[in-house]
């Protein structure tokens, strides 16, 4: 099976954290999809240097007959399916069909990662959500690994318009299973 992978996952050093398997750049193929688009609207609980929780607002994918996503399909097995759901707990596993990938051609569907419960969805008027500054900087740094073309549209898609504030500083998840597999990775021991 195939695994989509909008937002930190396009990043190879956050992608390998999810997985036993020693990942290579080969092993994010870029991809556009149809059907969908990014939305900054995702609410995880992270706290900043001041120890607080924040309404953190992360990536998600919303469907939009006739929108387009870039990204990354990644090749799993189950088992590397099981241990992702602990780093996406708080995103419903989705099914996108394999024809709804415009530019290769896959022989299997694909997983995706979305916020489906309407608590988790960050709304325009919530002045208490922020975009974490360093989850922009996960999503950017992975940019030299991806064609200009990958880039301008990962860009438009993504990097414009923000809808809540921008928050600078460190965060980490506040739940700890969450946090291990999104920020200390599977291989670590701490």
């Amino acid at each position: 099976m195939y695994l989509f992978g909008y937002g930190s996952l396009i990043n190879l050093n956050s992608a390998q954290k999810s997985f036993k398997r020693k990942l290579t750049q080969k092993d994010l193929i870029p991809v556009c999809v149809k059907g969908y688009k990014k939305v900054w609207n995702s609410i995880e609980i992270i706290k900043f240097e001041d120890n607080k929780d924040t309404k953190g607002v992360f990536l998600n994918l919303q469907i939009e007959e006739n929108s387009f996503s870039t990204g990354v399909v990644i090749k799993i097995t189950n088992e590397e399916l099981e241990i992702l759901k602990l780093r996406e707990k708080n995103y419903s596993c989705i099914t996108i069909k394999k024809e709804s990938v415009l530019n290769i051609k896959l022989e299997e569907d694909i997983i995706a990662f979305m916020t489906t419960k309407e608590e988790k969805l960050a709304k325009s008027e919530d002045k208490e959500c922020f975009i974490p500054a360093k989850y922009i900087d996960i999503l950017t740094s992975a940019f030299t690994f991806y064609d200009k073309n990958f880039i301008e549209e990962y860009k438009k898609e993504v990097l414009k318009n923000f809808p809540f504030s921008i928050k600078e500083g460190t965060y980490s998840f506040s739940d700890p299973t969450q946090n291990k597999f999104a920020k200390e990775g599977i291989n670590e021991s701490k």
